[in-house]
């Protein structure tokens, strides 16, 4: 299929003809379904075996910490690595600790400390999967085609998690929580399974050479340093401003973000005063929002400027994030009230995020994708331990609604901090 064929044709239908495309999104779906029904049971058992709102935020916190540290340098490894073979061995490991987690947790033998050696294990583990995930898009898809494969990534990806919060609480009251975590674990081996039948177009000898280095015409060529590459990963991020401004931003986006990430349980069970079903319900419609609006976005997006995609994303976010105060001060109908402000929240998501990472893609070559992404990622989730920390702490002496609303402001009010750079108006 030609570039020309592409630039005129945007939709699915094009999209689904590209078998080895399909093929990883079938893996990423599996494993999004499974990841979703593990982070409702995972959360439930949390809550039930500590009861500390603090040690909920803590144990967030340790999950952002690999990331943060290793992240750059875990990319650069992608980089040189084959990212199926990554994707592949990322995920039997994840679904080896979370199987180990269930069998302790059945056994009655699952403490505190287990909780954290295995958040940091399985975080590792996601710190390899993302960027090599991020660098298959642009190795399976022509550059036109980015902004469509990346909604529609992200809308069947949120499917595939809206029917696993569908039945999460229904799992949970019916097999337990032992046996709702060693589904996940059987899902991850499945996605395993799958993605290593995934088939990449073979690499060009042109821009592998790019990582290299020849003494002279006799001699090998020999291979960048590791600090090298993530030297190199630096100063591209410094040559595109923009992504750096978006780093930025998305840094105090997560932040903000933490209260209702790690009190969502808390919330759900003292404010709203419903069960695992009701987290369910507010999980699954914000995932229903982000389905939703990736699917608006896959068709309609390439008709506005990215800027404009991000400011209105950013705005519902925050807004409707705040609104999720109100059920508070409700007599009645609030879990109904609750569910419409997740909706929405889920709606903004897409919107903010979706068409920068088209433009990271878009901008970074593809033998640098893994490093640059997880570089950027270092940057935005750098504030979140602290977010999570904080949320925890606070959750003993502030309500949650007031939080809630509070840093959902925040939130919306980080939009007028872009619209003052003139690189963010006329590049993106």
């Amino acid at each position: 299929m030609s570039e020309g064929t592409v630039a005129r044709k945007q939709g699915i239908g094009e999209l689904i003809r590209i078998k080895p495309y399909v093929q990883f999104m079938v893996s990423k779906i599996v494993s999004r379904f499974g990841d979703s029904i593990d982070s409702i049971a995972y959360s439930w058992m949390v809550y039930i075996l500590t009861g500390s709102k603090l040690l909920m935020g803590t144990l967030l916190a340790v999950n952002f910490l690999p990331s943060i540290f290793l992240g750059l340098f875990v990319g650069a490894l992608v980089d040189r690595m084959s990212p199926k073979k990554v994707i592949v061995l990322t995920n039997t490991g994840r679904g080896l600790f979370v199987g180990i987690t269930a069998l302790l947790f059945g056994l009655g033998e699952l403490q505190v400390w287990h909780l954290f050696v295995i958040t940091i294990l399985n975080s590792l583990l996601e710190c390899f999967a993302s960027p090599a995930e991020v660098s298959s898009v642009p190795r399976l898809l022509p550059k036109s085609m980015l902004l469509s494969g990346n909604a529609m990534a992200s809308s069947a990806t949120r499917v595939a998690e809206l029917a696993g919060l569908a039945v999460a609480g229904t799992l949970i009251a019916m097999a337990g929580i032992t046996w709702t975590i060693l589904i996940d674990a059987g899902l991850f081996a499945l996605s395993a399974l799958l993605m290593s039948r995934v088939g990449y177009p073979k690499a060009s000898t042109s821009s592998n050479n790019e990582n290299m280095i020849s003494d002279s015409s006799d001699s090998p060529p020999v291979r960048k340093s590791i600090f090298s590459e993530m030297t190199e990963a630096f100063h591209f991020m410094r040559k595109h401003v923009l992504l750096l401004i978006v780093s930025i931003l998305f840094a105090f986006v997560n932040f903000c973000l933490m209260p209702f990430n790690v009190l969502r349980t808390p919330y759900v069970i003292e404010t709203l005063h419903a069960g695992a079903g009701g987290l369910s319900l507010l999980s699954g419609l914000i995932v229903a929002g982000m389905v939703l609006s990736g699917l608006w976005l896959s068709h309609r997006g390439s008709n506005y400027r990215k800027s404009v995609l991000v400011i209105v994303g950013i705005v519902m976010l925050g807004l409707s994030y705040a609104m999720t105060a109100l059920p508070a001060y409700m007599t009645s109908y609030q879990l109904p009230v609750a569910a419409v402000f997740c909706l929405m929240m889920g709606l903004g998501i897409p919107l903010a995020t979706t068409p920068l990472a088209s433009y990271l893609m878009e901008v970074t070559p593809s033998e640098m994708l893994g490093r640059v992404y997880a570089l950027q990622s270092m940057l935005v989730v750098s504030v979140a331990p602290l977010g999570s920390l904080i949320s925890g702490a606070l959750a003993d002496w502030v309500a949650l609604p007031i939080l809630f609303m509070v840093f959902g402001v925040l939130l919306a009010m980080s939009a007028a901090l872009v619209l003052l750079s003139k690189t963010f108006r006329t590049v993106l």
